[in-house]
């Protein structure tokens, strides 16, 4: 039996083994939804003060260290890069547990941010080592759907497990797991036999500026890391309070809502890649499915600027699956650029994505204590309509930049393809 043309038993390992780190990932990511407010009202914190601690400071740190990490990707072996970042997360998540004020919060923030940065693009960078390029949709759409595993996990899970412990004893026990799974990557995980990476240090970070400076790099990706910080944003940390603040569901229902917008992406991913390479191989341009998602995305998040008062629960179900789109640009980027700059592809992409997620996070906080609390202390309906209303607008310009650079004609050439020229 195989897997995307590889042996299940090795194709297997290799899911799992940078499948469950993913997972612990995106788990702590979206957990912030159900562990601000115990964190708040025991600690005080204001709504800027709680994104800056959960979200930006997270973001911020996982969006710095990409371009190091793919540099590292790119030229040593992916699995104890991904075991040696994700040991500085768990003492991340340890140093949260133990401190008693925001400072060293964000401090334990910042190292797990950091230390999950290879998370996705490691895997990304394996995959792309070992499978063929037109399974590679396939391939990243189930590494997303374990990652969806992980989101849903940190949703009514997360909320009931809170019923028999306090936030600082979660935080220990997902030091423990994070260990874990650095050991199980050194083990467990295949090792590629692809020679080691001759160039030098300073070829490696010539390759970062030969990805910036690609027009057909900033023809696609505007519009997309615009998105994925708007769907990250949103996704990890404010679903529930909007849910509980602006659609007046009790915190438990809201918790259970959560576990269904989360939970419907992983039939998405299932889904999703095989239909990406249906697409292409009935002649649609890879770009196809990612558009018409993006823009479904855009419109069900217009009804919640107007917040509509009727089907809440499948407005969120269903911009959740339609903002998941975006991870089909990873396979689109493999054909559009050489294999030895993959790793430092996906982490530029990133970076970019990462840092806007970090300001999406920060700017909703913002907003949101610019108007008076209600009489519950909850942040007012009308700031969430401000700052979704804002994320809308930016989204919209991504949105133009695209259509504009694909009408014009700019970057309308590849790496591969301009190699392909020179090639005698």
């Amino acid at each position: 039996m195989k897997i995307a043309s590889l042996p299940a038993p090795l194709a297997g390992r290799l899911i799992f083994s940078f499948g469950f780190g993913f997972l612990l990932s995106m788990f702590t990511r979206s957990a912030s939804n159900v562990l601000k407010q115990p964190m708040q009202l025991d600690l005080g914190m204001g709504e800027e003060a709680i994104s800056l601690v959960l979200g930006t400071s997270f973001f911020i740190a996982f969006a710095l260290m990409q371009l190091p990490v793919g540099v590292l990707l790119d030229r040593y072996d992916p699995r104890k890069v991904n075991a040696g970042l994700m040991l500085v997360a768990a003492g991340g998540a340890v140093t949260m547990a133990f401190s008693q004020d925001a400072y060293w919060l964000t401090v334990g923030r910042i190292m797990m941010g950091g230390g999950f940065a290879a998370g996705m693009m490691g895997s990304l960078k394996v995959y792309s080592l070992w499978f063929p390029q037109d399974r590679l949709p396939t391939m990243n759409s189930i590494q997303f759907m374990i990652g969806v595993i992980g989101a849903l996990s940190a949703t009514k899970p997360t909320q009931m497990l809170l019923e028999y412990m306090d936030w600082r004893d979660f935080y220990v026990l997902f030091g423990g797991l994070t260990v874990l799974a650095a050991i199980i990557l050194v083990t467990v995980a295949p090792k590629h036999d692809t020679p080691p990476n001759g160039e030098t240090l300073a070829s490696q970070i010539g390759g970062i500026k030969r990805i910036y400076s690609d027009a057909y790099f900033w023809r696609i990706v505007p519009w997309m890391f615009l998105s994925v910080g708007v769907s990250q944003g949103l996704g990890t940390l404010y679903v529930l309070p909007w849910l509980t603040e602006v659609a007046a569901f009790s915190r438990g229902d809201a918790a259970t809502a959560l576990m269904f917008v989360a939970g419907v992406s992983i039939i998405n991913f299932a889904l999703l890649g095989p239909f990406a390479e249906f697409m292409i191989r009935k002649g649609f341009n890879q770009m196809t499915v990612p558009i018409a998602g993006l823009m479904m995305s855009m419109v069900l998040l217009g009804l919640l600027v107007i917040q509509v008062q009727f089907a809440v629960l499948p407005i969120w179900m269903f911009w959740s699956m339609t903002v998941g789109v975006t991870t089909l640009i990873f396979a689109g980027m493999a054909k559009a650029f050489p294999p030895e700059l993959m790793g430092r592809v996906y982490t530029a992409f990133n970076l970019l994505g990462f840092l806007f997620t970090a300001i999406v996070q920060w700017l909703i906080g913002k907003v949101l204590d610019l108007y008076p609390r209600t009489i519950d202390g909850g942040a007012a309906p009308e700031g969430y309509q401000t700052a979704f209303g804002i994320l809308l607008a930016i989204q919209v310009v991504g949105m133009v930049w695209y259509f504009w650079a694909r009408k014009s004609g700019f970057g309308a050439q590849t790496m591969v393809d301009k190699a392909a020229k020179q090639a005698p």
